[in-house]
């Protein structure tokens, strides 16, 4: 059987010679040291896998507790993937912490009164079969797959250090494929994506002034939601602070950010056809070469071997020393 995964198809159409490198069906190849944000991201997924869950659905202390234990026990095994001193880890291990737990206390204040819906699945596998290609499937993860009144939804949870544009999302056929895997697997029609970023920042409480009122500078980097909160937690009378209350309220800075697309009855058809066509693609013998641009090389885990090659080098020295295979228990 072979299969073709999410990541083949992202790092194929973005530039073959990533995809050669470390594609499992390819080279099947890893850095040696790992990129901390991504661990970063994967920790905030457990969080919100743990939040989600529709076994504690509807019990929001314990929703609470369960997402930020999740997330630290996450965040901890990063010591063993991330190859750098002691000191060091430690350094960014405290600080990758403190990032997290603020960004998730801020999300718990945020989150309830906008989750109108039911989690029905969470971090789903699927592996379906690729029409018209027999002994191939496609393989990938879905983060949360909710229902509310008009059907269901899948949520993909992101985190970013920026909020940038989203007009591109109505394109993304990543996402898409999601919906196009859980018709196959499930039965469910799925509605859309709502895409569910979450900015590496988080909200600071507002400031405390020396009368002890609190500060209303409409400069500072706080929410509606955590200056609310830090009212109530304080006892402070909301009325004093209507003003700034509501500034906040009709001037949001954003630290979360949901934006959804909607599917028609077009959109799955041709992303099935996408798929088989980029599968085919891949199985057979592509040329391999790769797409510089500044979005895809700066940053690249595999700028080193790829430059070898350019300059006309055998990369297996590099590749030997600053990569591994990843073995059947890697994901």
């Amino acid at each position: 059987m072979e299969i073709i995964r999410t990541s083949d198809r992202s790092y194929f159409k973005r530039c073959r010679q990533l995809w050669d490198f470390t594609s499992k069906i390819r080279q099947n190849y890893e850095p040696l040291r790992r990129i901390e944000a991504l661990d970063f991201g994967t920790a905030m997924h457990a969080a919100l896998q743990a939040y989600y869950n529709p076994e504690t659905w509807g019990t929001e202390s314990l929703q609470r507790y369960n997402a930020k234990q999740a997330f630290l026990m996450s965040i901890k095994e990063i010591g063993t993937k991330v190859k750098i001193g002691a000191l060091e880890f430690e350094e960014r291990f405290d600080e990758q912490k403190e990032l997290g737990l603020g960004m998730l206390e801020h999300y718990f204040l945020w989150a309830p009164t906008r989750d109108k819906f039911k989690p029905i699945y969470v971090e789903i596998e699927f592996e379906v079969p690729i029409p018209g290609l027999e002994g191939v499937v496609y393989q990938g993860r879905i983060d949360l797959i909710v229902e509310d009144e008009f059907g269901y939804w899948i949520i993909d949870h992101k985190t970013t250090a920026q909020l940038a544009q989203t007009e591109w999302l109505a394109l993304d056929d990543q996402c898409s494929s999601y919906a196009w895997a859980a018709k196959q697997m499930l039965g469910l029609d799925i509605r859309g994506i709502v895409y569910n970023e979450l900015r590496k920042k988080a909200p600071r409480k507002p400031s405390v002034l020396r009368s002890g009122a609190l500060s209303v500078n409409k400069n500072q980097d706080t929410t509606y939601e955590v200056y609310l909160a830090t009212l109530r937690d304080k006892g402070y009378k909301e009325k004093s602070y209507a003003p700034i209350l509501q500034y906040l309220k009709d001037n949001p800075k954003e630290f979360v950010r949901r934006t959804k697309v909607t599917y028609g009855p077009r959109v799955l058809p041709l992303v099935e056809k996408r798929i088989r066509t980029e599968a085919v693609n891949m199985l057979g013998d592509p040329d391999i070469y790769p797409t510089p641009s500044r979005f895809n090389c700066n940053g690249c885990q595999f700028f080193a071997p790829c430059l070898a090659l350019h300059e006309g080098y055998d990369p297996q020295t590099i590749l030997d020393e600053q990569y591994e295979k990843r073995t059947n228990a890697k994901s």
